[in-house]
């Protein structure tokens, strides 16, 4: 079946890039093993459908627990030189970063047909890649070898999601490349594009045989496969409650450690002398851009209580103007607006979305308007540290507003492990207040979503995590 995700650049993109192409049908509908792009030991594949229009976009293979085995026992043979060469390591990713920033609008426009999202905001996601990327070759470059491995270098696998897949793709595989891994990586059934976009430019820079491996596939199969392995160095996993369960419930009968990525962990925190405008702009920027709670999602917004009545009556002004966001199904759409009717029932208020867009043009989708949830105090039922909160694992495009008094308050929060991972933006809360939270490691600057690279949580990028 032919695709329509083949991307190549055109004449207005930057020289030298005219006529490349990022990726086409034949790494799409295969897997990488061992340098090669091959179809499955099983000839299943996968119809990929738009997020916002329903219409099939790539056809990909459903790959089985013999295609993991070839693709682990490729990176068992490719690790050592790879670990032994710093140099190479860091000349190769280097290599296809700067390969991604030159052919940031062909990968943008790939990242909007697996995503639904708009073309500006898919080539910002892509940026934010490339920033985060840099981050990691320039720490590289610093001490030879990277962050310091948890174990020695071996084969790595990794388990993506689907909220963001490009930051996904690049915040989970580069990293390990550049302490001396090898990696077998799994993409999301629902968006695997951006993962083998990402693979094609480490091949195409020089890349080893067996150092990476990219095998399609539904979690059942290849997810499992990967997770109850015993000779990987380590398992990292992106997603959501039920995924990181029964990851965890794999690794404790292999030992391998587990380094999770939990969806719902960032926060927005506005003290009391926010600015209500720069908040909003901040909130409605990363709806557009991470909407369906992706690395960089804000699924929380926690403001002082003095200033709740602005900053709120703002956020529903901005949000309210942004477009309906796409999920990947139907049955994922159900869930992030089941999720906002049980907020609804146990008391929370709905301010605006909430609903599935009634009109023909959006008819064909998985769209979700922006939607506004007020939840009461940070330590109310609908809290973020409620163990009932029904919006535990975020979804979509659905901000939670709560309230705060005190630091104290935010520490008794913001005291989940899902927080200890994430990101905090912070608007003028008092040095106390914005150290309470384990998650917050920035102040945030002007209304840009993108996430600075120095922003990172190190349980993202050294793998110290540990199993949640």
């Amino acid at each position: 079946m032919t695709t329509d995700t083949t991307t190549r650049t055109t004449a207005a993109d930057p020289p030298g890039t005219a006529g490349t192409t990022v990726a086409g049908d034949e790494e799409f509908a295969r897997n990488l093993v061992d340098g090669r792009w091959r179809f499955p030991a099983a000839p299943y594949e996968f119809e990929i459908r738009s997020p916002r229009d329903s219409r099939v976009v790539a056809c990909v293979p459903l790959s089985s627990r013999f295609d993991v085995d070839t693709a682990v026992r490729a990176g068992a043979r490719a690790v050592a030189a790879w670990a032994a060469d710093p140099a190479a390591r860091l000349r190769v990713v280097a290599r296809a970063v700067a390969d991604l920033d030159r052919l940031t609008g062909p990968v943008a426009e790939l990242v909007a047909t697996e995503t639904g999202l708009e073309l500006t905001d898919a080539v910002e996601q892509v940026r934010t890649g490339v920033r985060w990327a840099r981050h990691w070759v320039a720490l590289a470059a610093v001490d030879d070898a990277g962050p310091p491995a948890v174990r020695a270098p071996g084969v790595a696998g990794v388990v993506l999601g689907w909220g963001a897949p490009f930051l996904e793709a690049v915040s989970g595989i580069l990293p390990l490349l550049l302490r001396g891994h090898a990696v077998v990586v799994k993409p999301s059934l629902r968006a695997p594009l951006s993962a083998v976009v990402l693979a094609h430019r480490l091949t195409a820079a020089g890349l080893p045989d067996g150092v990476l491996g990219v095998v399609q596939g539904t979690g059942t199969d290849v997810g499992a496969a990967l997770a109850g392995r015993g000779d990987l160095a380590v398992l990292h996993v992106r997603g959501g409650e039920r995924t990181l369960d029964l990851a965890a419930r794999a690794v404790a009968s292999t030992g391998v450690p587990l380094h999770p990525l939990r969806a719902g962990g960032n926060v927005l925190l506005a003290g009391r002398d926010a600015d209500p405008a720069l908040v909003a702009a901040t909130v409605a920027a990363g709806i557009r851009l991470h909407n369906a709670s992706g690395p960089a999602a804000v699924p929380w917004l926690v403001v002082h209580a003095d200033t709740a009545g602005p900053v709120v009556d703002a956020v529903v002004a901005a949000v309210s103007a942004t477009r309906p966001a796409p999920l990947p199904t139907e049955p994922v759409r159900e869930r992030a607006l089941a999720a906002v009717r049980a907020l609804g029932r146990l008391g929370g208020r709905v301010l605006t979305g909430g609903g599935v867009p009634d009109d023909v043009a959006h008819r064909m989708g998985w769209l979700v308007p922006a939607t506004v949830v007020t939840v009461g105090a940070v330590g109310s039922r609908l809290g973020p540290r409620s163990d009932d909160d029904p919006w535990r694992e975020p979804l979509g495009p659905v901000v939670a507003v709560a309230t705060w008094r005190a630091p104290s308050d935010l520490a008794d929060a913001f005291s989940r492990n899902r927080f200890g991972d994430g990101i905090g933006w912070v608007h003028r809360v008092g040095d106390d207040a914005a150290a309470t939270p384990t998650g917050v490691v920035r102040q945030a600057r002007g209304s840009d979503h993108g996430v600075d690279a120095d922003d990172l949580p190190v349980a993202w990028t050294a793998g110290c995590g540990g199993a949640r």
